[in-house]
């Protein structure tokens, strides 16, 4: 059986303290028929050495260089320079699991999917597990069975290149820190299948040198262009008939709650992207979580 060729593109920039981690996970994968785009995004640190080191030990692995564009900018230079027949967005500071690929590949050669949605394991989230290999066509279950209402990274996902090239996906370069949502929402809406895959583990490492976390930065560029680019988002949603679908409300995922004599006194919703907290059933503030 013919395996697909998947490349995986790693935005990075100023990586060094944990680059070693998302690396060793990538160049020991059960599945070998990788490639490994790393784009170093204007790095100050030694990171780019790091990548350096990797590729001369292993042939599957690619460094480009270029000045620093954002992150948005760069997941699209990998994103073009893709050989393989799926492509997958890795952020510089998560790892997956050693099956991970294993595991898309094999959803892939049997359903042929637009994109493969696998689970998340991030502290403070309850993304969906799957039972089974399950494909998804309609809008409804494309977007309700992943969730793709509340979850919106775009590594959450595989995505086949023949996909992305024939609907010219792309990131906004002007987005900075949302910059997901208007890449893999789109994407959900125009695959023809989405396949759910159980037990494809990507781990999340939340931390604030996360690319798209640089709160001065988005304030930086947030421009007119980005006004257009979530402008021509929210067009594209209505004519596809996907606005309410997508913008559903958030339910908790989790809720905790402080209760006397069967009373709650204290409760705490905790949300996809924010926390409330609620004092004798009064909202008493919000914590937004990116």
């Amino acid at each position: 059986m013919q395996t697909p060729l998947i490349s995986v593109v790693v935005p990075m920039y100023n990586a060094e303290k944990f680059i070693r981690k998302c690396m060793e996970h990538l160049v020991h994968q059960t599945y070998k028929n990788l490639e490994i785009i790393v784009v170093n995004d204007g790095s100050t640190d030694k990171c780019g050495d790091i990548i350096k080191d990797y590729a001369k030990h292993d042939k599957r692995i690619k460094l480009i260089t270029q000045k620093n564009a954002g992150v948005s900018v760069a997941s699209n230079v990998g994103i073009n320079a893709a050989n393989g027949e799926y492509v997958h967005i890795h952020d510089h500071d998560d790892f997956v699991n050693l099956d991970y690929f294993e595991k898309m590949a094999n959803a892939a050669t049997i359903t042929d999917a637009d994109i493969l949605c696998g689970e998340v394991n991030e502290i403070g989230y309850s993304f969906p597990k799957f039972n089974a290999i399950e494909i998804c066509t309609s809008l409804d279950d494309k977007i309700k069975k992943t969730h793709a209402n509340k979850f919106n990274p775009a590594w959450r996902y595989v995505y086949k290149t023949d996909f992305l090239r024939r609907t010219k996906l792309q990131f906004e370069p002007s987005v900075w820190g949302a910059q997901d949502i208007l890449f893999s929402k789109p994407a959900i809406v125009l695959a023809d299948t989405v396949a759910l895959v159980p037990g494809a583990i990507y781990n999340v490492i939340d931390k604030p040198t996360s690319l798209g976390k640089d709160k001065k930065k988005q304030r930086a560029t947030t421009t007119a262009e980005t006004a257009r680019a979530w402008q021509r988002y929210s067009e594209f949603l209505d004519k596809h008939g996907a606005t309410e679908l997508l913008n559903a409300p958030d339910t908790p995922m989790i809720r905790d709650r402080f209760t006397v004599f069967k009373i709650t006194l204290f409760r705490r919703d905790i949300y996809s992207r924010k926390i409330k907290y609620y004092l004798f059933g009064i909202n008493i503030g919000t914590r937004r979580l990116d």
